[in-house]
């Protein structure tokens, strides 16, 4: 395979969880009609990579496995929704709650990809018209939605940049480290004091 490709790295939820985000999904639509993420896969999205070839992309893959072998599974909380005020358009997603613990985890995580913080969050209903969210905001602005849960792998998916077939396809899941537990781990790393930084640390190439 030489054309070019779309990589994302997601954590997916239990398949509970994305049963429920695609019911809301369902909902949505019935209220404001078809919109362009209903039928996109519930996630939260933790980098996009695009217009890549795989031969580029392929030879990371086994640092990026052993990296991630450095955390344990994360345990995450769903506390209602909320959305991203923009200009044009809007979204609605399912708000994660937001601790130290998480914080840490996610900066840890954001290391392996050289990548900017970012609101962990899994969408409902992305890129929607400001008429369409005025309409559909109501249904969700009071509503409760409460679920912990944990996710144990990032997955990397994969689909053609430029072709017929935009659907995003499993490419790679990787574990974390069911050996570590997210708590004991957590509160060890927020209780040691920071370490000085390396000069390789600060010389550091992004993996992607």
């Amino acid at each position: 395979m030489t054309n070019y490709q779309d990589y994302l790295a997601i954590l997916a939820p239990p398949e509970n969880i994305c049963n429920y985000i695609k019911g809301l999904k369902n909902f949505s639509s019935e209220i404001i009609g078809e919109y362009k993420s209903r039928h996109s896969r519930p996630c939260v999205s933790v980098q996009f990579l695009p217009r890549k070839k795989p031969v580029w992309i392929e030879p990371l893959m086994p640092k990026l496995e052993r990296e991630l072998q450095t955390l344990p599974p994360v345990e995450l909380e769903i506390n209602g929704f909320a959305f991203f005020h923009q200009q044009e358009f809007q979204a609605i997603y399912a708000k994660l709650e937001s601790t130290p613990a998480t914080k840490l985890w996610f900066k840890l995580l954001r290391k392996f990809f050289n990548t900017s913080p970012f609101e962990p969050h899994i969408t409902i209903a992305g890129n929607l018209p400001n008429e369409d969210f005025k309409v559909l905001w109501p249904h969700f602005k009071d509503q409760s939605f409460n679920a912990r849960f944990s996710m144990d792998m990032l997955t990397i998916l994969r689909r053609e940049t430029i072709g017929y077939n935009k659907r995003y396809l499993v490419y790679k899941q990787m574990p974390f480290n069911p050996r570590l537990d997210f708590d004991t781990f957590t509160r060890a790393k927020l209780k040691a004091p920071a370490p000085a930084l390396k000069q390789a640390d600060a010389q550091q190439i992004s993996l992607f």
